[in-house]
């Protein structure tokens, strides 16, 4: 049963764009077992509406759900994974929008002008390369039932903190002041789809199931082949030749991506969205540790401290889960 509660704090009413609740479910399959119904995730009230249609979607044997917090690499591991399950077809990939190819599950409860996902979803072929940022217990049970296929990225704290930070700004969905309050809101749950910790911890749990493959950012950049050939192996795909893991990782390069037209959301986004700014940039950058050249050792001490004291619940570092950043 969707269970949700106001968030009304001063804060979150000042600077957040929609009326934001919290929502959570009892988590029918999941395979870890905690209370679930008072883990709450933090997103705009329209999603009283596209969580009920959301819960009772039909997952299909073939389907493979890319989840992520956002700004973890999301985009990045769709186009892989669509690629891998589609032979490698560049052409079409360069042609159609991905979130045609790939739909964001989720996106018409962020975004209330983008068409309805779940809806685009049923028109597809199998197998489906699905997007969303839900956390466990606010995705299809019939999705742990089935124990359909599940790509998980994780990234670095306080670089999504910042890449979250100029997202939201830009797009006009936070209406902040500063970077410092922002990283308060995040810290505090009233960032959409935060609690952060949670959702990374709760997958990376799962992560030994054998329909839960979970990797991170960082991983991806210090060695992309690598995670390439793990992926082709969960997939049950070929495993690629020399020349196609080369014509993949260029595709996949961030200044490849950045240019294409249909994998920066960019441009989209800025047709979609009536309170985005005109210097809004859905790829911004794109290195790990970029937090050093905007945030201050004192936040950056903050949030560390934030962290530090979350993972110690579950005697969790962030190496155990990054290894060395």
């Amino acid at each position: 049963m969707l269970r949700s509660r106001p968030l009304d704090t001063e804060t979150a009413k000042k600077r957040q764009l929609f009326q934001m609740k919290q929502f959570a479910t009892e988590g029918l399959n999941i395979p870890l077992k905690k209370n679930w119904s008072e883990s709450w995730c933090t997103l705009s009230q329209e999603f009283d509406k596209v969580l009920v249609e959301l819960l009772d979607m039909e997952v299909r044997p073939e389907d493979v759900f890319i989840i992520t917090f956002i700004k973890c690499g999301t985009t990045w591991m769709q186009e892989a994974v669509w690629l891998l399950l589609n032979n490698l077809d560049f052409e079409k990939s360069k042609n159609v929008h991905i979130w045609d190819r790939s739909p964001f599950l989720d996106n018409h409860g962020f975004n209330v002008t983008a068409p309805n996902a779940i809806k685009l979803c049923k028109t597809l072929s199998s197998p489906r390369v699905i997007k969303t940022h839900m956390p466990p217990n606010l995705l299809p049970p019939q999705l742990w039932k089935n124990k359909t296929k599940i790509i998980y990225v994780a990234r670095n704290c306080k670089d999504v903190v910042i890449s979250s930070y100029h997202f939201t700004k830009k797009l006009g969905s936070w209406r902040g002041s500063s970077l410092e309050e922002f990283a308060q809101d995040f810290m505090n749950n009233e960032v959409m789809y935060t609690s952060f910790w949670s959702h990374v911890v709760d997958y990376w749990k799962m992560r030994q199931e054998p329909f839960v493959f979970f990797t991170t950012y960082e991983e991806m950049q210090r060695d992309l082949p690598a995670v390439i050939r793990e992926l082709c192996q969960f997939l049950g795909r070929p495993q690629l030749t020399n020349l196609e893991m080369e014509n993949i990782k260029i595709h996949l390069s961030f200044d490849k991506m950045k240019e294409n037209r249909q994998t920066n959301i960019t441009f989209l986004m800025r047709e979609q969205v009536p309170t985005i700014s005109e210097d809004f940039q859905f790829m911004r950058r794109g290195i790990v540790g970029s937090y050093r050249d905007e945030m201050s050792p004192a936040l950056q001490a903050q949030i560390d401290n934030w962290s530090r004291k979350y993972l110690a619940l579950h005697g969790l570092t962030e190496e155990d889960i990054f290894g060395k950043l």
